[in-house]
């Protein structure tokens, strides 16, 4: 009902004004026809009443204006529909009187009413406002949160690859934790070290396969301002050239078959820290303009990305080749050699280091012997003097190598090198140029104790090794007056076993019933003679060795 009156006589704000005083004629108009059709069948006909129902309604719907215009309507009207009876003696003017009243009264309920429609519909908009800027700003918080949490996902995501990293550090098979030696030529290289490493500056360090270029990168590390930082390593010729860059730089998900997910690379891992590269000569041609750009401006792109990254990495690199030859050749950019050789080292191999080796080999025995839980703490100075003139083409790692599976093969606390093998287990097959430039290099550490002359040629390596460890059975011979098992026996005297020490003696010929002092001095002088330059050594060794 209400939404009907509503329409016929709209509401004073959006009504124009002839609409809504016409309402007001209209609605005293009907209060009088109403009338007059209850006095045609002569029923009760109410004008008065009729009449306060009009000015009301118009005064609530259509406002006082028109409210006025039904009053003075109604008082015209009411001529037609007076009664004679007067109530309570009242005059045609106080109905006047009372239609005003009544309009007043009604016309204060109807400001009213529209001054809380007002004031509601104000506090509707405002809190329509207010909805509407605490949903902007939950929106941009919801961004913003969303943003926070994709940066929080990728940060976790490579700290997560930067612990896997640590923890394959921390597994990886690091033999000695800081660099052995006190040779002229490694004091070189550890001051060249010191030099360098408070500064930012590339370095390229030289080496042999096998010499310890990491060692010296990890030396760089720990002694600069970045030591608290992650050191990373990647072996440039260990990984396939197709998936060096994404090893590299990192990819994005679907950069390509088999990207399913996102990869940080070995630059984002080392950011402030160091990276190390190892066997730069083999990085490939496409990778090169890449890595000189991050050099020259530290900036880079993931592999199937488009956006730019920075970095504050340090660069060491080594390698084992000429980069001068791979540049004039044009298989190394010259440019980026440049940008590498800012500060060069020279590593030098074992065979210059020769007053290391005894250092190393008590280095590495006693690393083994624990990790093996034997006890190893005697050396002879015949093994020891063979090491040291062999020529080590591998260098430090098959120098490990050996004292390796020389703790293997000892079971007593002599440690046992098994000289003969050498040639065979540590390195390759030599031609016969490779073995007559092999031999001078092995033949001073063992020459005192062959045969003056032989042969008129030069003997291989295999030989001459042989021959060694046939003069160590033969003084563990005579030391034990030709005795072969029990405590003092030879076998017992080189840390073997008794059927491993007779088996060597049948393939080496010797019988230890034959042997004794006059023998042994009779058919192997030079053993004698050599057993005689090694006994100052031994009271010079000190107990370690």
């Amino acid at each position: 009902m209400n939404r009907l009156l509503a329409l016929i006589f709209v509401s004073r704000q959006s009504g124009a004004p002839i609409r809504r005083y016409g309402a007001a004629a209209v609605s005293v108009a009907l209060a009088a026809a109403f009338a007059l059709l209850l006095r045609h069948y002569n029923l009760p006909h109410p004008f008065t009443s009729f009449s306060f129902a009009a000015i009301a309604i118009t005064f609530w719907y259509a406002g006082t204006g028109p409210g006025l215009l039904a009053v003075v309507l109604s008082y015209s009207a009411l001529t037609l529909f007076f009664i004679p009876v007067k109530i309570l003696g009242l005059s045609w003017d106080s109905y006047f009187i009372i239609y005003g009243v009544f309009g007043f009264f009604v016309s204060w309920f109807s400001a009213s009413r529209f001054r809380a429609e007002r004031l509601l519909s104000e506090a509707r908009d405002a809190l329509e406002i207010r909805v509407a800027e605490r949903t902007i700003e939950l929106t941009t918080a919801n961004e913003a949160l969303q943003r926070a949490q994709e940066e929080l996902s990728e940060l976790t995501h490579k700290l997560a690859q930067e612990n896997l990293y640590l923890e394959d550090e921390i597994r990886s098979d690091a033999n000695f934790k800081e660099i052995i030696g006190k040779s002229p030529e490694l004091r070189r290289v550890l001051k060249l070290v010191e030099t360098v490493a408070p500064t930012d500056s590339t370095a390229l360090i030289y080496g042999e396969t096998g010499t310890g270029k990491e060692l010296i990168a990890r030396a760089i590390h720990n002694l600069s301002s970045r030591h608290s930082r992650t050191f990373v390593r990647l072996n440039c010729a260990a990984i396939p050239a197709g998936l060096l860059e994404s090893e590299l730089f990192g990819h994005e998900k679907g950069a390509f078959t088999g990207a399913f997910t996102q990869r940080i690379g070995r630059l984002e891992l080392a950011n402030n820290g160091t990276l190390f590269l190892d066997e730069i000569g083999d990085l490939p041609p496409e990778l090169q303009p890449k890595l000189l750009r991050v050099l020259q401006e530290r900036e880079f792109e993931r592999l199937g990305s488009t956006r730019t990254l920075s970095t504050n990495v340090r660069l060491i690199a080594a390698t084992n080749r000429n980069l001068d030859a791979m540049v004039a050749e044009g298989k190394f950019r010259s440019d980026l050699f440049f940008r590498l050789n800012v500060f060069p080292i020279d590593l030098p191999p074992l065979r210059e280091r020769r007053e290391d080796i005894a250092l190393l080999v008590r280095n590495f025995a006693e690393n083994f012997s624990r990790r093996m839980n034997k006890t190893i703490d005697t050396i002879s100075p015949a093994t020891m003097d063979a090491l040291q003139r062999y020529s080590w083409p591998g260098n430090i790692r098959e120098l490990q190598n050996v004292i390796e599976r020389a703790v293997i093969l000892s079971d007593g606390p002599a440690l046992v090198v098994p000289l003969a093998e050498m040639d065979r287990h540590t390195t390759p097959q030599l031609s016969r140029e490779d073995a007559s430039a092999t031999a001078p290099a092995i033949a001073p550490a063992i020459a005192p104790v062959i045969a003056p002359v032989r042969s008129a040629r030069r003997q291989p390596v295999r030989s001459i090794l042989t021959d060694v460890d046939r003069v160590q059975i033969i003084r563990a011979l005579k030391e034990a007056n030709g005795r072969v098992g029990g405590p003092d026996g030879a076998a017992s005297r080189l840390g073997l076993k008794r059927t491993t020490f007779i088996t060597r003696m049948k393939k080496l010929g010797i019988d230890p019933n034959r042997v004794s002092k006059d023998d042994i001095s009779t058919r192997d002088t030079s053993d004698t003679s050599d057993s005689s330059r090694l006994m100052p050594n031994t009271s010079n060794a000190s107990p370690a060795d």
